[in-house]
C-alpha cells in the first residue's frame, strides 16, 4: 500500500464517525463506518435519493429520515451534506429513541423525506417550522437540529484544513487506486478461507420464514434468499438488508474498515421480490429494522460456520432487549444488550446495560430497581460458556406504559455440532404473588406494585462442557 493511499484511508477514518458514510458526486463510495450493519447500505441509497431529487452545491445540507429514503427509523435523522464540489458526507445521529407499534409508517411519527434544510450558507426556518409544526414532532426538534449543523459546519471546515495540511491531493487516480487495493483485499480474506456453500432457514416468531443460500467462491460471496416468504408483520428496505449482509461478511473475513465500492463488489444478493427483506412503502419497518436485522444477522452468522468448520463460532444474543417506559409527560429508553457467542478458544462476552443510571432513573420515574446485573444463564453452556445477558427488575411505584422489542427468533434454527444455543430473551410481571410471561414484543400498562423483569439473551456456549472427576 503506497503513502498516499494509507494516508487517504488515516483521513477517512479519521474524518467518518459515528454512522456516516463519503462519496463522490459521481457515487464512487469511498468509505462507510457504523455499528448497525444497516448503515451500511442505507447511507449510501440516502446520499443517491438526496442527490437524484436536491441538487447540493457545496456547503448545502439535506436532511430525512424516511426509512424508504435511505433513511432507518424515524427517531434517527440522516444530514446529507455537499462538502466540496466533489465529495458528498452523510452523518446519521438519534434525535429521541421511540418504540411505537404501527402498521404503517406514517402512523409511526413525523416522516421526512429528502429535504433542503441548509442553501447558500442559510438554514431554511420555513421549512423547518413546517415539520415542527407536525403534531408528532418532538419538543426540541428545531434547536436540535440546529446543533447538529453547527457541528456538521464545523466538521466539514476540519476535513478541509486536514487535506490542507497533509498536502494530499484526492484526484480521481488516487480514489480509483484506493478501491482496486479494497475489493483486492477483500478477494484475499476471503480466499484464504475455505470455499462452499449451504443453507440455512430461520422461522420468526411472527411466522416470517428467512432462507438465505450461500455460495463462497473465488474470492466472492453470494446471497440468495430465494424461499424468504412474504411479510405479515417484519419489514426490512432492500438497502438495509444489504447492508447487514455486508456487515456480517466484512466483520467474519476482516475488511470492514475498507467498506467502500471496491469491497461491495465482491457480494450478490438476490431477494424475490414480495418477501419481507424488500419492505414496500407505506409499510412500518420498525420491527425490520431492529428483529428482522438480527434475524438476518444470525442466519449469515450461521451460514459461515457451517461453511468454515475450523472457525465456527456460538451465536450471539444480537438484538438488546429495548424498553421504553412513559409517565405522564416523561420518557425514558433502555438498551439491554445481550451476551455474546463462545467460541473453540473464549467464552463469549458478558453483556451490561449502555449508559443506565439507577439513581437517575429512580429520580425521574417512580420506579423501584429490585435488580439489576448478569443473569444465571441455564443454556450457553459448554467448554466455553456463552456470555450471560442480564436482567433488570423494575417495580412501578404508580401507573407507568411501557413498550418493549427484541429478538424474535425463539424459535431456535438448527446448529453446528459444537454449537449450543445461549438463553433467549423474556419479559416476565409480577402481580399479587403470582408470574406471567409476556411476548418479547408487545406494550401494555404497568400497574401500581407490579414488578416487570426485563431479561436480555445469552451467548450459545461451544463443544461439550468438561466433566470433572472427583476421587475419594
Amino acid at each position: 500500500m503506497s503513502y498516499h493511499i494509507e494516508l487517504f484511508h488515516s483521513l477517512l477514518s479519521d474524518f467518518l464517525q459515528g454512522e456516516s458514510a463519503l462519496l463522490t458526486t459521481e457515487n464512487d463510495v469511498l468509505m462507510v463506518r457504523g455499528s448497525n450493519p444497516v448503515s451500511y447500505g442505507t447511507l449510501v441509497t440516502a446520499a443517491n435519493t438526496a442527490s437524484k431529487y436536491l441538487k447540493l452545491a457545496e456547503g448545502d445540507i439535506a436532511l430525512l429520515n424516511d426509512p424508504y429514503s435511505g433513511g432507518t427509523t424515524l427517531d434517527e435523522i440522516t444530514f446529507i451534506m455537499a462538502v466540496s464540489e466533489d465529495l458528498i458526507w452523510v452523518n446519521r445521529r438519534t434525535l429521541n429513541k421511540n418504540i411505537k407499534f404501527a402498521k404503517s409508517v406514517e402512523e409511526e411519527g413525523l416522516r421526512i423525506p429528502p429535504t433542503p434544510l441548509r442553501q447558500k450558507g442559510q438554514l431554511n426556518e420555513m421549512i423547518l417550522g413546517a415539520m415542527s409544526a407536525h403534531p408528532a414532532c418532538p419538543a426540541n426538534f428545531t434547536e436540535w437540529i440546529k446543533v447538529q449543523c453547527a457541528d456538521m459546519i464545523a466538521s466539514a471546515q476540519k476535513l478541509h484544513d486536514t487535506i490542507e495540511g497533509t498536502g494530499i491531493s484526492v484526484t480521481g487516480e488516487l480514489i480509483e487506486d484506493y478501491l482496486h487495493l479494497s475489493k483486492k483485499l477483500a478477494v484475499q480474506k476471503i480466499s484464504e478461507r475455505a470455499s462452499g456453500e449451504t443453507r440455512v432457514d430461520v422461522v420468526l416468531d411472527s411466522g416470517e420464514l428467512l432462507r438465505l443460500n450461500l455460495e463462497i467462491q473465488d474470492g466472492r460471496v453470494a446471497m440468495d434468499f430465494g424461499g424468504t416468504s412474504a411479510a405479515k408483520t417484519l419489514h426490512l428496505t432492500e438497502s438495509a438488508a444489504y447492508g447487514t449482509c455486508f456487515k456480517a461478511i466484512s466483520d467474519f473475513y476482516g475488511f470492514d474498515r475498507y467498506a467502500n465500492t471496491g469491497s461491495f463488489s465482491i457480494l450478490q444478493v438476490t431477494k424475490p421480490a414480495g418477501c419481507w427483506l424488500m419492505a414496500k412503502y407505506p409499510a412500518s419497518t420498525l420491527k425490520g429494522m431492529t428483529c428482522g436485522v438480527a434475524a438476518l444477522k444470525t442466519a449469515v452468522d450461521l451460514a459461515l460456520s457451517y461453511i468454515h468448520t475450523k472457525n465456527e463460532k456460538s451465536l450471539s444474543s444480537t438484538t438488546p432487549l429495548l424498553v421504553q417506559l412513559n409517565h405522564e409527560s416523561t420518557q425514558t429508553f433502555l438498551s439491554i444488550g445481550g451476551g455474546q457467542g463462545a467460541t473453540s478458544e473464549v467464552e463469549g462476552r458478558s453483556a451490561h446495560i449502555e449508559t443506565l443510571s439507577v439513581e437517575t432513573l429512580e429520580r425521574q420515574f417512580p420506579v423501584r430497581i429490585h435488580r439489576i446485573d448478569r443473569r444465571n444463564s441455564i443454556g450457553g453452556k459448554g467448554k466455553f460458556n456463552g456470555g450471560r445477558g442480564m436482567i433488570c427488575k423494575i417495580e412501578a411505584l404508580e401507573d407507568l406504559q411501557a413498550a418493549w422489542l427484541t429478538d424474535m427468533t425463539l424459535h431456535r434454527p438448527r446448529l453446528p455440532k459444537n454449537c449450543s444455543h445461549g438463553d433467549p430473551s423474556e419479559v416476565t410481571i409480577e402481580h399479587a404473588g403470582t408470574t406471567k410471561s409476556l411476548p418479547v414484543l408487545g406494550q401494555q400498562k404497568i400497574l401500581k406494585g407490579e414488578i416487570v423483569s426485563f431479561c436480555s439473551g445469552s451467548g450459545g456456549g461451544y463443544g461439550r462442557p468438561e466433566t470433572k472427576v472427583i476421587v475419594e
